[in-house]
């Protein structure tokens, strides 16, 4: 059914919400030699207008249906909260054999509606490229985003193997390494790595804020709490949807500091000591593997 074969057979590529990663995407798809139509669409011709003048899309529209008409690819990369209406409003206008994906932080939920609402004519894979930050708009895109960044890749047992096939060559081709997760897996990883992460920075900016602490802050609060700066309405929409994995995270990450709260209560130096280590050497290792690969 499906009939994308290589990101080189596409000549039409429609991006809903052209911010930091979608006007990114289109950034990358320039500089990685794709010639065909770049669309972007979104709510604001102010923002639109924006993404033209970065020469991050084509063409823009704030047509939904008539932005995704004729498109072989159609990628999300609006917040989350945003999806099911627009997985409804664009479910008519996709071509046969075209293929679905966003870069949603969360896959469970997402999976779910666009099975339900998208047409088995067309071929939906969940994708999550680890990249971006705390900043949004277009003006922060960049062609290198996804330059040796991981983007998972999240089907299930209805998702064409052909789509599949193509969303690995298409983060690849763009500079990604890819690895395929079930979207369950997908979200209980990301929670733990991501989502609760960004709660714990808030968390401390809130506990920094009491009885005038933050004025004597330093560079390592800076740096511990960067994340805090995200948009609130966007990780409202990801706490939300990935609810029960952020639950479980948190129970995890108050027993974690409930081992440390005891070893501390003890002044047990050792104790402590081994605690720190073993996360020191993790992490360590972690950005060995990660960033070396840059040389």
């Amino acid at each position: 059914m499906h009939k994308i074969r290589s990101i080189n057979t596409l000549d039409r590529i429609a991006i809903l919400g052209v911010g930091l990663l979608g006007g990114s995407i289109g950034l990358a798809l320039q500089a990685h030699g794709f010639t065909g139509t770049r669309v972007g669409i979104g709510r604001r011709q102010s923002s639109l207008k924006k993404a033209l003048e970065y020469d991050a899309v084509d063409e823009v529209t704030c047509d939904v249906a008539a932005g995704v008409a004729g498109a072989q690819l159609v990628i999300l990369c609006t917040p989350i909260g945003r999806f099911e209406g627009l997985l409804r409003e664009l479910a008519s206008a996709l071509s046969a054999g075209a293929c679905v994906t966003d870069v949603g932080s969360t896959k469970g939920e997402v999976v779910r509606l666009a099975e339900r609402l998208l047409p088995r004519r067309v071929g939906f894979v969940g994708s999550h490229p680890m990249a971006g930050s705390e900043k949004t708009g277009v003006e922060y895109a960049r062609a290198d985003l996804f330059d040796e960044a991981l983007c998972l890749v999240t089907p299930t047992r209805r998702t064409p193997s052909a789509s599949v096939r193509f969303m690995l060559g298409f983060w690849q081709r763009i500079g990604a390494r890819t690895m395929v997760v079930s979207p369950a897996r997908h979200d209980m990883l990301l929670a733990r790595v991501s989502h609760l992460p960004h709660a714990v920075a808030a968390a401390l900016v809130r506990l920094a804020m009491a009885q005038g602490a933050i004025d004597v802050a330093g560079p390592g609060f800076a740096d511990t709490t960067r994340i805090a700066g995200g948009d609130p309405a966007m990780w409202t929409d990801i706490f939300r949807s990935n609810r029960r994995s952020v639950l479980k995270a948190v129970d995890l990450l108050v027993g974690e500091l409930r081992r440390f709260r005891s070893l501390l209560d003890k002044d047990d130096p050792k104790a402590i000591d081994r605690w720190l280590a073993r996360s020191q050497h993790a992490r360590q290792a972690w950005i060995g593997r990660r960033y070396n690969k840059k040389g």
